[in-house]
């Protein structure tokens, strides 16, 4: 698998991801366990972004506060 393959494959993961925690924003535990999914990507802008956006987008306070925990600790 090439390096641009890889990269393409964790940013469709790491999109994925995101779209179904604001899918499913009752689902606080979803929510929380894609957050730790997220927390074990490689360092980069993927899980960053991926992080913000659920920072910024997702209506659970738990699954924010969980992003921002992952962002501030440098795990983003």
């Amino acid at each position: 698998m090439s390096s641009q393959d890889y990269a393409d494959r964790l940013a469709a993961a790491a999109t994925e991801l995101v779209q179904r925690a604001l899918r499913h924003p009752g689902d606080v535990t979803e929510g929380l366990e894609i957050v730790r999914s997220l927390q074990r990507f490689p360092h980069g802008l993927f899980r960053t972004a991926a992080l913000r956006t659920l920072l910024v987008q997702h209506p659970a306070s738990a699954v924010r506060e969980a992003a921002l925990r992952a962002l501030a600790n440098g795990r983003a």
